[in-house]
């Protein structure tokens, strides 16, 4: 490629936190290429949760599951439109490879998948022994040719969800920073498997103190509800990702497996309970981006008096801050 890249675009259509890791690139390119022009392809949950973003000038939405082939061809029309220099495949996929190449995006950067025909320009072989931002940096400077530090992922906050979740608290009765959102699922890590159980002990000890929310995927819902039972002191939220972000930010702290809404704790700083199976490449690859306000429990130590003791711990922490 020549000349001086100043399109980008972001793939960023997949889980949610995949989406959430790969969001800095954007921020890093405003910063690298003053007065460029970032577009990103997304999903629709990726756009509940991320569609407020400052780094992004323009959302595709692409949902490789469900969209039509007249969807994809509008789509591809829409990337002509912009007239994108590089496209960064945040998300692996061939199919976004081709989307770009029809597009005719004049460099297409991404990671190697072993034993498929790729429509990329440059390959990499994605590190699995680095945190997550590392992998994406490395991606990025392989591409641009330059250093990339990324920072940590932060969201922003999107009105309609301050408004739903202002109204779902006072139905309540809970206070902001008074109550606790946990995560007793998370499919990537197979958590109603393994953890549903201590989940639901913890909650029924935490519930006695203050106001717990719990949070899951609508078709999970009935199998965690008979674990941990709706309640005085217990509620269910399984609505829009924006509410879902913004009821853990509101959140005294957060507990929950590894998987996207405890890196939504980790974007807003919510003080957060993490735990994660005994696998130290898991934990290399999807550690938290920062530590600072966090707690870390592997499910060899993940008991219900260690998840209610960390708890406290960490409420009382959020009060004195």
């Amino acid at each position: 490629m020549t000349g001086h890249p100043n399109r980008f675009l972001l793939f960023n259509n997949g889980m949610i936190g995949n989406t959430l890791f790969n969001m800095p690139v954007a921020s890093w390119l405003k910063g690298a290429y003053p007065g460029c022009f970032v577009g990103m392809v997304v999903d629709r949950a990726g756009l509940d949760l991320v569609g407020s973003d400052p780094g992004v000038d323009s959302f595709h939405l692409f949902n490789k599951k469900r969209d039509s082939l007249t969807d994809q061809f509008r789509l591809v029309r829409a990337l002509r439109r912009e007239r994108y220099d590089v496209s960064l495949h945040l998300r692996r996929g061939v199919r976004n490879e081709v989307l770009a190449r029809l597009a005719g995006v004049g460099l297409r950067a991404g990671y190697t998948l072993r034993g498929s025909w790729q429509h990329l320009h440059v390959r990499v072989d994605e590190d699995m022994t680095v945190p997550r931002l590392h992998s994406r940096a490395q991606l990025v400077a392989a591409a641009l040719g330059r250093p990339v530090v990324l920072e940590r992922p932060r969201l922003h906050p999107v009105p309609a969800a301050e408004a739903e979740v202002r109204e779902l608290l006072a139905g309540a009765g809970a206070q902001p920073g008074g109550y606790l959102v946990v995560h007793p699922t998370g499919d990537s890590q197979g958590g109603m498997g393994w953890s549903l159980s201590v989940w639901s002990g913890a909650v029924a000890h935490i519930s006695r103190q203050m106001q717990v929310f719990v949070i899951c995927m609508p078709g999970e819902r009935p199998d965690v509800e008979r674990s941990i039972p709706q309640g005085e002191s217990v509620h269910y939220y399984t609505g829009s990702m924006a509410a879902t972000a913004e009821l853990i930010r509101r959140a005294g702290a957060f507990a929950g497996n590894d998987s996207g809404p405890a890196h939504l704790a980790c974007a807003w700083n919510t003080p957060r309970l993490v735990v994660y199976l005994d696998n130290e490449a898991n934990f290399a690859k999807w550690r938290p981006a920062s530590d600072e306000g966090g707690a870390v429990m592997f499910r060899s130590g993940f008991t219900v008096d260690a998840v209610a003791d960390t708890v406290s711990n960490l409420m009382r922490d959020q009060d004195t801050r």
